[in-house]
Formats: structure tokens, C-alpha cells, sequence
């Protein structure tokens, strides 16, 4: 690949790509600089559009030779018919939208699918400039998503990443079926926000069988729809609290009496099962009379109301009443109930 000059380092040979070609060309520069030995004039001296043609081949494989004496004359279009075969749709209008130097292969691969998705190639239609990254990013997310070129532009790169990491962990505990069922899913979003509710919607299981049955007065909420549910109507962060339920340390249960209640029992080392809050609509704290009547309930039930085990314990610790003051129970429950 090298000539020796008498007395002079070596030089690159004709057909090896100089740095401006590796620039421009990227990873094709070498397939380039065979086609348009050095200085490459006939490749670097063309638009741009013409330069991401012979990239485009080089990506799907074809042979970019047959360029070599067409690249800078004939139309944009006979080019691409010369150079691919076929003439994708958009691909004509897209090329000068794609900056000045070369795209992945991948990159190059994925705008020639998305171009002939109705969705994402009505976007690529109207885009002034044709935005790389986001492509790129599509090659980030789980496969079902691989056309969401509107999310793609939406999110970050490690939006992106977290999105396929979650359906990884989905397709770890539920298989690769329930994973690919959940990112199709998550496809239909339209905005951030939406995206990201969608996967935390899927991404913890079922709940498990709650502790206690409920009664005619306090509904069991039972499943993670039940509960996003009831955090709607009370104006409340219980969805946020799947979480919790799904890894069994808590479970919810809905009072159905005057205004209602969201009330929360959770594990206790010592209790088994204590009513840990327990507030109204909007997390407004609840009058004495629906504090009794619902305390009532949850001890017919099981529920242990009082202090926590961890207060217990550290009651049982020497300094108490010095160091620190033990809250009465009376306090302990002015805290459940808000």
C-alpha cells in the first residue's frame, strides 16, 4: 500500500483514503478512496447529497464503481437509480438534509426503512434538517420501538437507554414475548412524559395476593390498574407507590365511607401488618369520627394501628427520655392520619 521514495518517509499509495476523505467518508472512506483514488477530487467536490449517495450504496452493499463517472453530471435521480437499483421513496428530498459528512452504515440502513414507514416518513418530509442523532437513537431502543423516529426525537440518549433497559428487565422476569408486547406499546406514546408513564406502567409485575380480603367498607386494591385508578380519583401520588406493593412491603386499601380514604399497611417486623397512613382526597387529613370508624375496620381485620416497630426499638435503647424523647402513640398516629 506504500511506495518508497529514495530518502523520503513512505507516501500513501493513490488508492489509500487521505485524512479529508476519512473526515467526509468516515468508515466508507477506504471503499471511497478505491473509486476516486487520491486526491478524490471527483468524490469530495461533489454536493453533498451526491456524497451520502455513494455512502447510501457502500451501506446496502452495493458497488459504488459504477459512480465513479456519474456522481457530479446526471440528476439526483438518475444517480440514485444507478446507485441502488430502485428509487426508495423520500430518499431523493432527504439526502440534501443530511449534513455535510457521512453516516454510520446502520444510521444510513435505518433512514432507508423509516423513509417507507408512513409515520416517520411523513416527519423526515417535513424536517428542515434531518436530525442524525435521533436516528441513531432509534437504534438504542427496544426493536418494537425501532420506527418511533417521534419519540426518538423527543428523549435523550439515555432516555433511551433506560427505555431499553426496562424492557430488558421485563423480558428477564417475563420473557421476550411480554417484553416485545410492552415496547410495542410504549411505540404509541406521543410525548416524554407519556413514554416514560407507559414503561413504568409494565415495568413492575402484578401485585401479589394482598394480606388481608377487605371488607364491605374497605375495597383491596388489588392490581396495579386498581390503584392508578384510585390515585386519579383522590388526587393522590399512589401510583407512584406500585413500587411498593409489587415488591410485597405494602398493600392499599380503598374506605368507601363519607369522602373516602386511601389507607396504607405495610410490613412490621414486630406486628406483622400495620396501617403505616391512611388520608382522605387529596391527602387531606381525616376528621375524628372517619379516623375511628376506619381504625375500627382495620382492626377487625388484622391491621396493627400504632407506632411503628422501628420507634419501639429504638424506645428499648439506653438514653430514652434524655437523648431522645419517645412520642407518644397518640402522636405517632397524628402522623398516619396527616
Amino acid at each position: 500500500m506504500f511506495k518508497l521514495i529514495a530518502g523520503r518517509a513512505p507516501v500513501p499509495s493513490r488508492t489509500e483514503p487521505t485524512a479529508l476523505l476519512k473526515m467526509i467518508a468516515g468508515e466508507f472512506a477506504p471503499a471511497i478512496a478505491r473509486a476516486w483514488p487520491e486526491p478524490h477530487c471527483g468524490f469530495l467536490t461533489a454536493p453533498a447529497a451526491r456524497r451520502h449517495l455513494a455512502c447510501v450504496a457502500l451501506a446496502l452493499g452495493g458497488d459504488v464503481a459504477r459512480l465513479a463517472g456519474v456522481l457530479g453530471e446526471a440528476r439526483t435521480r438518475d444517480v440514485i437509480r444507478v446507485a441502488l437499483g430502485r428509487h426508495p421513496p423520500g430518499l431523493e428530498r432527504a439526502l440534501g438534509r443530511l449534513g455535510e459528512t457521512a453516516w454510520s452504515a446502520d444510521a444510513y440502513r435505518r433512514l432507508i426503512d423509516l423513509l417507507a414507514d408512513p409515520k416517520a416518513g411523513k416527519i423526515l418530509r417535513h424536517a428542515g434538517v434531518i436530525d442524525r442523532a435521533a436516528i441513531e437513537r432509534l437504534g438504542r431502543l427496544p426493536a418494537p420501538m425501532g420506527r418511533a423516529l417521534a419519540l426518538a426525537l423527543l428523549i435523550a440518549d439515555d432516555g433511551a437507554r433506560a427505555v431499553c433497559e426496562a424492557a430488558d428487565a421485563i423480558a428477564f422476569r417475563d420473557g421476550p414475548d411480554a417484553a416485545d408486547a410492552a415496547a410495542g406499546r410504549w411505540a404509541e406514546a406521543e410525548t416524554e412524559e407519556g413514554l416514560f408513564a407507559a414503561v413504568k406502567v409494565d415495568l413492575y409485575p402484578e401485585l401479589p395476593p394482598l394480606p388481608f380480603a377487605g371488607t364491605e367498607r374497605l375495597k383491596p386494591l388489588a392490581t396495579k390498574a386498581a390503584m392508578r385508578e384510585a390515585a386519579r380519583r383522590f388526587g393522590n401520588c399512589l401510583a407512584d407507590r406500585v413500587e411498593h406493593a409489587a415488591a410485597g412491603w405494602s398493600a392499599y386499601y380503598e374506605w368507601t365511607e363519607d369522602e373516602g380514604a386511601i389507607a396504607e399497611v405495610t410490613r412490621d417486623a414486630i406486628h406483622g401488618w400495620r396501617l403505616s397512613e391512611a388520608k382522605g382526597p387529596k391527602n387531606e387529613p381525616l376528621d375524628k369520627d372517619a379516623r375511628a370508624a376506619l381504625v375500627g375496620e382495620l382492626t377487625a381485620m388484622g391491621v396493627y394501628v400504632g407506632r411503628n416497630s422501628w420507634k419501639l426499638e429504638r424506645a428499648l435503647t439506653p438514653g430514652v427520655g434524655r437523648d431522645w424523647p419517645l412520642p407518644s402513640i397518640d402522636e405517632d398516629l397524628a402522623e398516619v392520619f396527616g
